[in-house]
């Protein structure tokens, strides 16, 4: 099977559909030829005619097309156009279906609704797909490297001294984009302040739209002995921060317009050996399933992510062998070498179709 892959998103550039093209494409077993942009978006102006030129000339070769993502979906359209039963695949990550710019709806109702098949990174982006019209859809999650921490020791006194946490406190992170639906200002808000006689520590880290607000609820609502806000980590410290933390919280709320995807930090997060404590929404559930690789409680209920914490700081020794089950369960299930065979199958799947539909209609014809 030979498979031509298209993306925008590639590294060196950082990010979580860069990571899954790169892992897809690097992955899956097939002759094939990947087509990627390694540069900001701004080069989409050149990069975007490039590829549709280069599959048009090339289109014969391929007997699957794959796209990283719908923003790309005129290339598809065209190569559809000039070879109708040519298989279009496209991954839908979820805000490439729901952002709301009526121009760019327009560009996915005119390019984007006939394909052959749409692996949705979630369940929850299956059902966004689903919403603005486009069906022939397959829920295939997002992988990790499943041997991220395994040369990471822990240091938890060294942190500890770094960040002047007390001794006896247990430390509960939050690691990313500080925008709205990640919920830390809900968060500090709403269930922080009645942690304030708990024996924990909440390191914030990250950066976004959020952080000035962020870092005024933390004076407002007199945290600062309890939350410290670290901003953007080098990728060693961070590893490290994970290994010796005790608790993630992602504490997601519903924004309109926004969502979750996934959740690729819940992975890593049970993968480090972190209680995982989530909101129950959109992609989230896809990442996090509860009471195997973390817990999952409802969205904006502060009460129930208090008494869960509460719970965790004063059984913590109950929770150990929850740890390494879930890290067991992260590993099995969300290693890149199964994710990358589910798409492959998928792509079988979709080519022996193509293949039965052209020769029943040979035969109908003859």
């Amino acid at each position: 099977m030979r498979v031509l892959f298209i993306t925008r998103k590639y590294p060196p550039q950082i990010g979580g559909m860069e990571n899954l093209s790169y892992n897809i494409t690097r992955g899956i077993k097939c002759n094939k030829k990947i087509v990627a942009l390694t540069k900001r978006q701004i080069h989409l102006l050149w990069f975007i005619p490039y590829c549709l030129l280069y599959t048009l000339l090339t289109l014969r070769k391929w007997d699957i097309i794959h796209l990283g993502d719908p923003v790309l979906s005129i290339v598809g359209y065209f190569a559809k156009l000039f070879s109708p039963q040519k298989p279009v695949i496209v991954t839908i990550h979820g805000l490439d279906v729901t952002y709301k710019n009526p121009l760019y709806q327009w560009y996915l109702n005119l390019f984007c609704k006939k394909f052959d098949s749409y692996i949705c990174i979630s369940r929850y982006a299956e059902k966004m797909a689903n919403k603005i019209g486009i069906t022939r859809t397959k829920v295939i999650p997002v992988g990790i490297d499943i041997n991220k921490f395994d040369n990471i020791v822990p240091n938890k006194q060294g942190l500890k001294e770094k960040y002047k946490i007390p001794r006896e406190n247990l430390i509960m992170i939050t690691v990313g984009r500080l925008v709205r639906r990640k919920g830390v200002l809900w968060f500090l808000d709403n269930v922080m302040p009645f942690l304030k006689n708990e024996k924990v520590s909440y390191l914030i880290i990250g950066t976004g739209e959020d952080k000035e607000k962020i870092l005024d609820k933390i004076r407002e609502k007199d945290l600062e002995k309890n939350v410290k806000y670290l901003g953007r980590v080098s990728d060693e410290d961070l590893m490290e921060i994970y290994k010796s933390s005790d608790i993630f919280v992602m504490p997601n709320i519903k924004v309109k317009g926004d969502m979750e995807g996934f959740g690729i930090v819940a992975l890593e997060a049970s993968l480090a050996g972190l209680i995982l404590i989530a909101s129950d929404l959109e992609g989230i559930k896809d990442a996090v399933i509860n009471e195997e690789n973390g817990y999952l409680v409802k969205s904006g209920e502060s009460q129930q992510f208090i008494e869960k914490i509460k719970d965790v700081i004063n059984n913590y020794e109950k929770y150990e062998g929850f740890k390494k089950n879930s890290i067991l369960y992260t590993k099995s299930k969300y290693n890149w070498e199964r994710i990358c065979n589910q798409y492959k199958k998928e792509f079988e799947k979709v080519y022996v179709r193509r293949r039965v539909n052209e020769t029943n209609h040979t035969n109908t014809m003859l």
